[in-house]
């Protein structure tokens, strides 16, 4: 009898050793790319190989450089090139379907987000320099905005900040506030949100947080906690930890540098994304072309732990995988991805290898 159970039992751990080691992640990729090709891209990753396996195109949006993905995995949302915002709805297969557009009712879309409730879809306008929200109908399509503001404003770098900016705009995890980045006026937006009515209001506590003139704050990141917020500047390459109230109000509490402190050529940072098990914040600069790890710490306050710049090309985006052992790099001015290791204790990265061929990617989103 032994002998019979011994070999079962064998076969059975093979089994879960090669299920595990098959285990692969989806994920989109949005292009900058408005050619005749353009298109959001399906891929799979391996999480034991870290292989990435192109699984196909979705071309009916053009330059659909910002994604996102609703909280329920049943629609993707993008930020177009021809001023437009586009809802897919998403397969069982994870293959798109195209549902409907709205105008971005601005120039140069460049952000797209959907509130933790599925009810609200937000865009940012750079050229535009404006704010739209609009209202995720049933089935996903996109409703004609609900909210539209226009800023104002301009900041101390005149090529860059002459005018208003909006760059990026995201709810807090209990979805009560919304914050959106102006690059132009060195501020973030700050409103309160009624999903039972569709309304935003500029929030009376803070109707916007200001950061230091010249930074330039580009995109932004809150912890699950609700109670710290990680906000990247674009023009001096630097992050600024903050607390964030029960009020929704914004506090800066350190401001970190991104870059070595010899770096002295031209420099924009990009992207900002925390590792899934909350415990880590990771930025990404084009001109370095690195990616920089920081630990955070009990009171808010951050650590440099890493920075990689191994097979890194003007790094517009990057993500790690759910299961937080792999972060992929979209490198824009190469056209591909590379994936580094991450290990979940230290926050270190180690580069594992360059991946697949990609037009501009800019975006990386995992459903």
């Amino acid at each position: 009898m032994k002998n019979i159970i011994l070999p079962i039992l064998l076969l059975g751990a093979s089994l879960l050793l090669v299920s595990f080691q098959d285990k692969t992640v989806p994920f989109y990729i949005g292009t900058q790319d408005k050619g005749a090709n353009s298109s959001i891209s399906l891929c799979e990753l391996n999480l034991s190989t870290g292989k990435i396996t192109l699984i196909d195109t979705f071309n009916t949006s053009v330059g659909p450089g910002y994604v996102a993905v609703s909280p329920d995995k049943k629609t993707l949302y993008a930020a177009g090139g021809n001023n437009k915002v586009d809802a897919y709805s998403i397969g069982k297969d994870k293959k798109l379907t195209y549902l409907n557009s709205q105008s971005s009712e601005g120039a140069n879309p460049c952000h797209v987000a959907v509130h933790p409730s599925g009810k609200l879809v937000f865009a940012a306008n750079y050229t535009g320099g404006g704010f739209t929200a609009y209202p995720a109908e049933a089935g996903g399509k996109l409703g004609t905005p609900v909210y539209r503001e226009q800023y104002t404003g301009t900041g101390p770098n005149e090529k860059r900040q002459e005018k208003s900016h909006a760059h990026f705009a995201t709810a807090s995890p209990d979805g009560k506030f919304v914050y959106v980045t102006d690059l132009g006026s060195d501020k973030v937006m700050n409103y309160t949100v009624d999903t039972r009515k569709n309304q935003l209001v500029p929030n009376p506590a803070q109707p916007f947080f200001t950061g230091k003139p010249g930074a330039g704050p580009r995109h932004l990141i809150i912890h699950p906690s609700g109670k710290s917020l990680f906000l990247l500047n674009e023009l001096d390459a630097t992050l600024t930890s903050c607390s964030v109230d029960k009020n929704g109000v914004i506090t800066a509490i350190k401001t970190y540098p991104t870059l070595p402190s010899d770096f002295t050529s031209t420099n924009t940072s990009a992207a900002i994304h925390l590792h899934p098990n909350g415990k880590f914040v990771y930025v990404s600069n084009r001109g370095h072309n690195s990616i920089t790890g920081f630990a955070i710490k009990a009171n808010g306050e951050l650590e440099m732990v890493d920075q990689q710049t191994k097979s890194i090309a003007t790094p517009r985006d990057f993500n790690i995988d759910p299961s937080g052992k792999l972060m992929i790099v979209a490198n824009q001015s190469t056209d591909n991805l590379v994936v580094y290791d991450v290990d979940p204790a230290t926050g270190k990265l180690a580069f594992k290898h360059e991946s697949i061929s990609v037009k501009l990617p800019i975006c990386i989103v995992f459903p």
